[in-house]
């Protein structure tokens, strides 16, 4: 046989075998069309409560479950976990706080899917923890990270509106709520008085809801100022079995800085400088002692600096 007589056959085979391939395919597909087929995917489980008393506390036990169907091999062969399919699970009545729950075969939802059925469910019981709704009305609070600029200062509290958000949720968890916080703001990029948003921080307060959730921050910063106080007095309060002190010096210069506001309505007769009491415990009656000293009478938001931290102290001889 030539070659080119081979070749000839060789392609003429192949070309018979394909179509026979083709045809087997066929047929094969041909009886399978329409004969049930089965599948099972992983399926997850929503409940859906109807009682707006209660609330779910968390996700069912299992949350997934394999669901197996049966029904024409088009249609089997179609599905996949991608579908949305769920086990919706409807909870009218209460019988506590904890419940068992049988799955139903008419609880998944198979439309779409022309002749599909549910066959069986596994597990086919769901464990759901519920609670009693609790609504209440909780104050809000904000911490800052970062400061402000160097020129700047705060003249006030930072201002939220609201003060106060609705929280909606297991009565279990909202009762016990005293205070939320929001996410920090930051100070470090502020140039002038201004008003941000922030938001409430819901981590731990699991499935409760929070209304408003967006909350505005005022962040009221002023100039910057400096202010120096001469002849601050320095004092000491009565400790009994210790009797009169001396201190040295009796006055000190005192630096405050903060907001313009503050720092210029500041009256220096309010400011003193104070030997805490309990420095002077056990005072010798020739001792002297050197102690701490603390500024009182200064507004928030306005820091100070004493010239000295520290003063002189010992009891005053014949007296």
């Amino acid at each position: 046989m030539s070659g080119q007589t081979l070749l000839a056959a060789l392609a003429r085979d192949g070309r018979l075998k394909l179509a026979a391939f083709g045809l087997a395919l066929f047929l094969w597909v041909l009886v399978r069309v329409g004969n049930p087929g089965q599948r099972d995917l992983l399926i997850p489980v929503e409940i859906r409560l109807n009682d707006p008393g209660w609330v779910v506390m968390a996700d069912p036990v299992p949350d997934t479950v394999r669901v197996y169907f049966r029904g024409p091999e088009t249609e089997i062969f179609r599905m996949t976990g991608f579908d949305l399919i769920s086990v919706t699970v409807p909870i009218t009545e209460m019988s506590g706080e904890e419940m068992v729950i049988q799955l139903q075969p008419e609880w998944v939802s198979v439309a779409g899917y022309r002749g599909v059925q549910v066959e069986d469910i596994v597990p086919s019981v769901i464990n759901v923890r519920l609670d009693r709704r609790s609504t209440r009305s909780i104050p809000v609070r904000v911490s800052t990270r970062g400061t402000l600029p160097e020129h700047l200062a705060l003249a006030s509290p930072l201002i939220l509106t609201p003060n106060r958000v609705g929280v909606s949720g297991p009565a279990s968890l909202v009762d016990e709520l005293d205070t939320l916080d929001l996410v920090p703001v930051f100070l470090t990029d502020v140039e002038r008085q201004v008003t941000v948003e922030t938001v409430v921080d819901t981590v731990g307060i699991g499935r409760a809801s929070v209304v408003p959730y967006v909350v505005t921050v005022e962040i009221p910063a002023e100039e910057s100022i400096e202010r120096v106080f001469t002849g601050v007095r320095v004092i000491t309060y009565p400790v009994v079995g210790t009797g009169p002190i001396s201190v040295f010096p009796e006055n000190m210069r005192v630096t405050v800085r903060g907001a313009r506001s503050r720092v210029s309505a500041m009256d220096a007769d309010i400011l003193r400088a104070v030997v805490p009491s309990d420095a002077l415990w056990d005072l010798g009656a020739v001792e002297e002692r050197r102690v701490p000293i603390r500024v009182e009478g200064v507004p928030s938001y306005v820091s100070v600096v004493p010239a000295a931290d520290t003063v002189s102290v010992r009891r005053r001889i014949g007296q």
